[in-house]
């Protein structure tokens, strides 16, 4: 009687206990998230702003580790040749760090005053351009009296109030936040060190922490899905890191020729581009991380910076924008890109599209490796697919060339 009431465990039960309380726990979740939207929302919130130190901490790691491996690597082992491997990696991490730190600090010491400088001219002199674009409608309707410009005259006469109103918030916040918000300042700076710290920490167990990750998918996969999963994450990887590295190296590049450009040009006394050089080509630099679209982007509000100056300056700098962003598409960015992404130019658009519709400029940004790893992907499938018919791939390929029938299957019955 003893034998029969004893508890015997069953491993079959206990997987359908486990997947049943996943499930509720799912269901619980779901019905929290659809009934509570708003305090759902409010808490997702409150956990993203608790852990963005984190998250920030990471993309600082995947930006700054290819530039503590060059240390490493070039400047440390090949250069001073450092052979404690400890020793190295810890200059390599210091001097990177602090390197990026004061090109950051440098930047923002020489930037801000002077954007501020360049909002206020553009705010001062935008009732003088609306005045000369009245007048010179004013001229058209005399001469063509049949034309009516009365609604022209009533946009133009709305668009610079709004324009001026709108720089002038602009301002006013922008001055606000630097200089009043001491609160908000101080908690950045206190979320940025916890960010350097935490990025430190993932570059320096960047090893220790892929080999933790590789062995829990390896213990809760089989070992060919796990395989297989391992070998998308290194793929992944590989993608987003040679599209990080080489967008930053040709954006620095790009940043350098705007500058040099800009000054050679000031030379021919073509006005403010001395003055809106730095600013300018910074602003041009960090566009051109999204390809083909950036350098245009970053364009818009430079040539609207040198209106202040003249149209002609203005004009100027359209051309000189688009003879760069036609030498940056054509020779910098294949070479120094390569095949990191293996995209052609349609799918390249399309991923910026898409991901300008999802996430904006940061999606416009991650548009291109995300769609490179979805690619792959796809490719690794329809590869798998035309092997298991037994399709011969080389015929695909020489199917323009030879204008033969459609391809036949070499499976032998």
């Amino acid at each position: 009687m003893s034998q029969k009431n004893k508890f015997q465990a069953n491993s079959h039960y206990f997987t359908i206990a486990v997947y049943s309380i996943i499930t509720v726990f799912i269901m619980a979740v779901i019905v929290r998230a659809v009934f509570f939207w708003d305090a759902t929302m409010s808490m997702v919130s409150n956990l993203l702003s608790t852990l963005s130190p984190f998250f920030i901490g990471i993309v600082i790691a995947f930006l700054i580790n290819p530039l503590v491996s060059w240390m490493r690597k070039t400047v440390f082992k090949k250069w001073l040749h450092v052979k404690n491997d400890g020793f190295n990696s810890g200059l390599a991490i210091l001097c990177s760090y602090l390197l990026v730190i004061f090109v950051f600090t440098l930047g923002l010491i020489f930037l801000i005053p002077e954007l501020i400088d360049s909002l206020n001219q553009l705010l001062d002199k935008m009732p003088a351009w609306a005045n000369s674009v009245t007048h010179f409608i004013n001229n058209l309707s005399q001469r063509y009296p049949d034309i009516d410009f009365k609604y022209i005259q009533k946009s133009i006469t709305n668009a610079d109030s709004t324009l001026q109103s709108f720089l002038s918030s602009f301002i006013s916040d922008l001055t606000t936040t630097i200089v009043v918000t001491g609160v908000n300042i101080v908690k950045f700076i206190i979320n940025f060190v916890v960010a350097i710290i935490v990025s430190c920490y993932l570059i320096i167990d960047k090893k220790m922490q892929a080999r933790g990750i590789k062995r829990i998918v390896f213990a809760f996969f089989k070992e060919e899905r796990a395989g297989k999963i391992w070998s998308v994450v290194k793929r992944s990887t590989r993608i987003f890191s040679d599209f990080f590295d080489g967008k930053m190296i040709d954006s620095l590049i790009m940043t350098f020729l705007c500058f040099v450009s800009m000054m050679v040009v000031s030379f021919f006394n073509i006005e403010g581009f001395a003055d809106c050089a730095l600013l300018v080509s910074i602003i041009v630099g960090v566009t051109n991380m999204i390809p083909y679209f950036g350098p245009f982007l970053g364009g818009i509000p430079s040539i609207l910076l040198l209106c202040i100056y003249s149209p002609k300056s203005a004009l100027i700098f359209a051309i000189l924008i688009i003879v760069l962003q036609q030498l940056d598409g054509n020779l910098i960015g294949p070479k120094i890109l390569g095949e990191s992404t293996g995209l052609r130019p349609l799918w390249v658009i399309f991923a910026i599209t898409i991901g300008g519709w999802f996430g904006g400029v940061v999606g416009m940004f991650l548009g291109v490796p995300c769609l490179a790893v979805i690619t792959g992907l796809m490719e690794d499938a329809v590869d798998k697919r035309l092997q298991e018919k037994d399709i011969d791939l080389p015929v695909l390929k020489n199917e323009k060339t030879k204008k033969s029938n459609p391809v036949k299957s070499t499976n032998k019955k």
